[in-house]
């Protein structure tokens, strides 16, 4: 559809020129009496005022449709997992997690052509997912969230599962840090209608320069500013980093009341494991010790590093300390390149005891626990009800507790003081 002329002078004559028609047709219309008169010119200018509305409306309405048009072709639409996403870079989109599975590649349309997008970045902790695109797709413009003031128009854009775009217009009311997951985030502050959009929606201002992505944050949608999402994913790797990346395994030196209550002198403490990762799928879980790495003892985190060296063994032997006895763990190594994928949950039936709600003050709390999470173990055991689990506290009242829970595909461990 062509655009209408939006020039304001154009809007201001046309108005005033209205306005002068119905007045002289009110004033040379045969006289039906002065109230009469008086009522029919009301009645005119109001249906007038009406009109240049609707007009205004209907030039606005344009105005969006010709910006969604405009970044049309850098927002696309993820066949494997229906969301939308938006070419941010050469060569990458960015799309929202989700809960469940993300695949280790996915699919989309680039203009006449069907492409395949291998997923670069997706973590459990991350609410964003990267994947690498053609060198050639549409790269949307960036702009800087704080060159708009209050108020300024935006504009969300995405693909609905038919592939069709879809968009919703919104003010900008300012931005504030926001903590999702286990990462901070600066939210972009609007009154889009967020229930309405795709997750992975693009959001760009009004001259079409791409300012968030909407990204799941605890089950809701929320606007993630794209500067903060750049700075975040351009941080260097640290040693931490790749090991999570390459086997979903988060390790740390042990402090004192974790070497005393294990009962170990020394030793690297497994702390988190992300479900469906390498080192979950070996057996690995929080609360276990890592004592030695291919029959070399292990005393510090510097002692793992050979784990994230570029491969020399297909499987790394890992042992541990686990109830305080000695066990071997064969763990998978792979290469530094490869996709590290989540499975974002969907514990099984028997994965633990779901946690329904916490009671404020209780143990529970103090070890991180909240509804919707699993309990998987409390001291290296597994408890099959939760009356099983008062007949373990029992059995080691004033002493410390050790639980294990899950929560989104991190499985983590926290050592609580029972008397506290």
């Amino acid at each position: 559809m062509p655009l209408r002329r939006t020039d304001p002078k154009y809007i201001a004559v046309l108005a005033v020129s209205c306005l002068l028609i119905l007045v002289v047709g009110a004033w040379i219309r045969p006289s039906g009496g002065h109230e009469g008169n008086q009522a029919n010119v009301a009645a005119d200018l109001l249906q007038s005022e009406r009109i240049i509305q609707r007009q205004q409306v209907e030039q606005i309405a344009d105005y969006f449709a010709h910006v969604a048009s405009q970044v049309e072709d850098s927002v696309v639409l993820l066949g494997e997992t229906g969301h939308s996403g938006v070419v941010w870079q050469a060569g990458q989109v960015v799309t929202a997690a989700r809960l469940g599975p993300f695949p280790a590649q996915d699919k989309t349309a680039l203009g006449n052509r069907e492409v395949e997008l291998k997923t670069g970045v997706s973590a459990p902790h991350l609410p964003y997912v990267l994947l690498g695109a053609p060198l050639d797709a549409r790269v949307s413009d960036r702009r800087p969230v704080r060159l708009y003031g209050r108020g300024a128009w935006i504009l969300a854009v995405w693909r609905s599962r038919n592939g069709g775009l879809r968009y919703s217009a919104g003010n900008l009311f300012g931005v504030t840090n926001r903590r999702c997951g286990e990462i901070d985030l600066s939210e972009v502050q609007t009154n889009l209608d967020f229930g309405s959009m795709q997750p992975g929606a693009g959001i760009f201002s009004i001259d079409g320069g791409l300012v968030a992505v909407a990204l799941d944050c605890s089950g809701t949608l929320v606007a993630a500013e794209v500067g903060a999402l750049e700075s975040r994913a351009r941080e260097p790797a640290t040693f931490q980093d790749r090991l999570v990346a390459r086997y979903g395994m988060r390790p740390g030196p042990a402090g004192e009341a974790e070497l005393e209550f294990f009962g170990r002198p020394t030793g690297v403490l497994v702390r988190e494991v992300w479900w469906g990762y390498r080192a979950h799928q070996a057996g690995l879980m929080p609360g276990d010790m890592v004592l030695a790495l291919d029959d070399v003892p292990v005393e510090s985190m510097a002692d793992l590093q050979r784990l994230v060296l570029p491969v020399s063994h297909e499987v790394h032997e890992l042992r541990i300390w686990r109830a305080r006895r000695v066990q071997t763990i064969r763990l998978v190594a792979r290469a530094a390149t490869e996709a590290a994928v989540s499975t974002r949950g969907f514990v099984g039936e028997g994965g633990g005891l779901p946690v329904m709600s916490v009671i404020p003050g209780s143990i529970a709390e103090r070890a991180g626990a909240l509804p919707g999470d699993r309990l998987l173990s409390v001291n290296q055991k597994m408890p099959s009800s939760f009356e099983n689990l008062g007949a373990i506290f029992r059995e080691n009242a004033g002493r410390p507790a050790h639980f294990v829970l899950e929560r989104r595909g991190r499985i983590w461990g926290s050592l609580v003081q029972a008397d506290e």
